[in-house]
């Protein structure tokens, strides 16, 4: 999966099925590779990262789930810092 394509919602809609994954309900959540791949896009394009963020978020309200250890996982857990050599553009 070539996560340059997604959109802000697609992509938080695999944050939430990795997140879910992650903490132990039966969802199946994005395989290692997209795992990866969009941790990475979301640590160098913050204008994305809020994007899905504000997309996920609203979802979580709207299920009465906890936004503030969804949001320390995006930021502590899940997300890794752009590194130098990536590319700046797609």
């Amino acid at each position: 999966m070539d996560v340059r394509d997604l959109t802000a919602v697609e992509i938080a809609d695999l944050l939430d099925a990795a997140w879910r994954e992650d903490h132990g309900e039966a969802v199946s959540g994005p395989d290692q590779e997209t795992r990866t791949s969009l941790a990475d896009r979301l640590g160098c394009d913050e204008d994305l990262r809020a994007e899905a963020w504000a997309a996920w978020r609203d979802d979580l309200i709207a299920d009465g789930r906890s936004v503030d250890e969804a949001e320390y996982w995006l930021d502590v857990v899940f997300v890794q810092p752009c590194s130098e050599d990536h590319p700046t553009e797609d």
